[in-house]
């Protein structure tokens, strides 16, 4: 699962899920991928290389990375998230999308841009719904996807524009910056501590194996970031830093004149991030809808995956002139936005029976809190005078909630095969 403290994983129970089509390997199986042949070139002429450079190659590498290959997300993939659960996430989105709208005064070309947009899931619930929320929203939003990939195209060209590129290459945008999930998938520094300072992980290799190696940071932005928190860590401790919040934050404000970002992802705020409850950090593999394995084995072929440092997303906001707004739980926030009248109204649709519980059990997980409903939201604001959640609220549409389409995971499917069986 990837909740609070995993991935969410699609339902094993549905047949003809496909698992990863990359070569199997595990440091001596079958034929390596070419993000481990690259990374073992480079360790060869360096001696070693630090956890993050091995981490962007495992996850990005053009040519053999995970996500340069495709296929993670979904119901044949290796885990779900909110936007492939249910569109009513997307469809709240658009929502709050139109409320912001609403705050920047009704211009003309309000832009949504989302970051990390992969398949364009969320581009394309948002992008749905947005089309009932009244002509001249629609007229107004502009909604870019953005991703270090392009996808394949299938069939007529989506409702929203594609970029493929690993930051925000736009400026002047009056409207928001949005993410789901992508924090997580920054590559870190991994460290330990040792004579209260801590000592750098790097990845070398030993006979033939990657294994780890502890010296002197690579940077001292490492220990500089260690140096705000709040209390000491002992000696032994294992964790991560992820140096990329900065440089993002501000690229996204450099972009945005004015308006909003929106970060969804499941992390924490740094006293339980760097708490004695997580002594070896956050760091997690998923393959095969299985968490658990060394991040040095199926390189290429498998997620790895960090919590979100929220409290360095705000302080890095911070600095780059982005004002926060409010920090809630996802399940905090989509009640925000109207989840709870729309889980009501599915209740008494005129839909079957079997259709109704399917939505229902998508929808519920989202609020869930051991589950997506765990995730954290994290508002932040430029130039709008915004400074409260409550502010954000859409006004309670009439509007009835959508409904899953085949482009979404069947969670009820996969906990109880039977119910597809049912005949129209």
């Amino acid at each position: 699962m990837k909740g609070a403290d995993e991935r969410i994983r699609p339902p094993q129970g549905r047949t003809g899920l496909r698992q990863a089509d990359a070569p199997m390997h595990e440091n001596g199986g079958s034929s390596a991928s070419a993000a481990e042949l690259e990374i073992r070139a480079r360790i060869a002429r360096h001696g070693r290389i630090a956890f993050a450079e091995f981490m962007q190659l495992a996850l990005y590498h053009p040519a053999g990375g995970y996500y340069s290959r495709g296929g993670a997300v979904g119901a044949d993939g290796d885990y779900f998230t909110s936007p492939s659960a249910h569109p009513a996430f997307g469809a709240l989105i658009a929502a709050q999308l139109r409320r912001m709208w609403e705050i920047l005064g009704r211009p003309a070309v309000f832009h949504a841009v989302e970051m990390g947009a992969g398949s364009g899931r969320l581009a394309a619930d948002v992008s749905a719904r947005a089309a009932g929320l009244g002509p001249d929203f629609a007229a107004a939003l502009r909604y870019i996807a953005i991703d270090r990939s392009r996808p394949v195209s299938r069939g007529k060209a989506p409702p929203f524009h594609r970029i493929a590129a690993a930051g925000a290459p736009l400026g002047r945008v009056a409207g928001c910056f949005i993410s789901n999930e992508l924090v997580d998938a920054f590559p870190v520094h991994r460290f330990v501590t040792r004579d209260g300072k801590p000592r750098e992980i790097y990845v070398t290799e030993r006979r033939g194996e990657l294994v780890e190696e502890p010296a002197e940071p690579s940077t001292p932005a490492l220990a500089q970031r260690l140096d705000r928190l709040p209390h000491r860590l002992p000696d032994g401790r294992r964790g991560e830093v992820n140096l990329e919040i900065g440089p993002w934050m501000a690229e996204v404000s450099e972009a945005l004149e004015r308006g909003f970002v929106v970060t969804i992802d499941y992390g924490r705020l740094e006293r339980e991030l760097y708490s004695e409850t997580r002594p070896r950090g956050t760091l997690q593999t998923y393959y095969r809808h299985a968490p658990g394995s060394s991040p040095y084995r199926r390189v290429g072929c498998q997620d790895i995956t960090s919590h979100a440092d929220f409290s360095e997303i705000l302080h890095q906001g911070r600095r780059a002139g982005l004002n926060a707004v409010a920090f809630a739980s996802q399940a905090d926030y989509l009640r925000m936005l109207g989840i709870e009248r729309w889980i009501q109204a599915l209740r008494t649709a005129p839909i079957r029976q079997t259709e109704r519980h399917a939505n229902l059990m998508a929808m519920r997980q989202l609020v869930d809190p051991s589950g997506l409903g765990g995730f954290n939201v994290l508002v932040q604001e430029k130039g709008t005078g915004v400074d409260d959640l409550s502010s954000l609220a859409p006004a309670p549409g009439a509007a009835s909630p959508p409904l899953l389409t085949e482009e979404h995971v069947p969670l009820m499917e996969g906990r109880y095969p039977h119910a597809a069986w049912e005949l129209g």
